[in-house]
């Protein structure tokens, strides 16, 4: 029998397919994402690679996870209301699974004769000006970080989006109105404004983060609308419009989709930036509150102690360089790639 020759489909998506195939070529900004992606990973995880709680502890026939359930000293017969696991675990009675790094980011090391401390086979980064483990804090700051950059990416980009779109689509006074305004609004000093609300108010992540994308969503709202002012003008624009299509429907399936490609190609570098400016703004002790860890407030304790403990300084400037390095490849590979003048 002969069999039934199908017609193969065509792939949806050609021109995005070829895009993702275009950025994996680019092999620094390839392998930069798959690095970049595991350092997401540890810090969202940070609790299962430093932390002063095992993963498991079996005592007297029975589990306990410490990781998930706070429990007391009393039930594996210790001292004191909070169980030393590290104590409890040098019972031979006791089997425990710890993590590689025995020590949370706030927790003060005790036997240890000076702080700051260099490194060590139990501290490989050495201990801060306050006794704790500098590996345990970069880990946690860097969860910070991503926060608080992911957080002023996407509020930002969706207010400069949507304003950005309504300005280059409607056009007219409702464009020249917010175009003006927005002059007025970003000529205010970003730095003094944050400044007077910190000492006004108790600073914490969550202000930080809606400060910042306050005054950060003028540069995209520019792109956005120029490119809805270029785009509104084309060709399929006036057929959908002619065929009936409604405003939204012009917007959403024609419009945006075609405008998108600024969204795509300023993300990395906007995060980057973010990244930065958090870490300087905790340099300064304008950022999140002690004892939150963070690598601007290491980074200063290196800048104190930059003689005697040269460790503060390396390893956080060199995360964030790292950091800053790999983000920056992974956006000079999505700007190649998405570059519309290759396609």
């Amino acid at each position: 029998m002969l069999k039934r020759i199908r017609k193969p489909k065509t792939p949806p998506n050609t021109l995005l397919r070829r895009q993702i195939h275009n950025f994996k070529q680019r092999k620094t900004a390839y392998y930069s994402l798959i690095v970049l992606m595991f350092l997401v990973v540890f810090s969202v995880g940070a609790e299962f690679v430093a932390n002063s709680n095992p993963y498991f502890v079996a005592y007297k026939s029975e589990l306990y996870f410490p990781m998930l359930v706070n429990y007391k000293s009393a039930e594996f017969h210790a001292e004191g209301f909070t169980p030393d696991f590290r104590k409890i675990c040098k019972n031979e009675e006791v089997t425990c699974l710890f993590p590689p790094v025995k020590y949370g980011p706030l927790e003060i090391v005790q036997d240890v004769s000076h702080y700051p401390a260099p490194p060590s086979l139990d501290h490989p980064m050495g201990l801060d000006a306050l006794g704790r483990d500098t590996f345990a804090r970069l880990l946690y700051g860097s969860r910070v970080s991503f926060s608080y950059a992911v957080g002023v990416w996407l509020l930002a980009f969706s207010v400069g989006t949507v304003i950005g779109s309504c300005m280059g689509f409607f056009g007219g006074w409702f464009d020249i109105t917010f175009y003006r305004l927005m002059e007025v609004f970003f000529a205010v000093p970003y730095l003094v404004v944050l400044i007077t609300l910190v000492s006004v108010f108790t600073p914490n992540l969550a202000l930080l983060v809606g400060i910042s994308a306050l005054f950060s969503w003028g540069s995209i709202t520019r792109y956005m609308r120029s490119e809805f002012l270029r785009i509104r003008k084309q060709d399929f624009v006036a057929s959908a419009r002619a065929a009936g299509c409604s405003t939204r429907q012009i917007i959403f399936r024609h419009v945006l989709p075609n405008a998108i490609t600024p969204l795509i190609t300023f993300s990395p570098f906007f995060i980057s930036h973010s990244v930065l400016g958090l870490s300087s703004l905790d340099f300064l002790g304008l950022g999140v509150p002690p004892p939150t860890p963070s690598w601007g407030e290491l980074l200063r304790q290196g800048k104190e102690y930059f003689l005697s403990a040269w460790y503060l300084a390396l390893f956080p400037a060199a995360a964030l360089f790292c950091t800053l390095a790999l983000i920056n490849f992974v956006g000079e590979g999505v700007r190649d790639a998405f570059d519309p003048r290759r396609y």
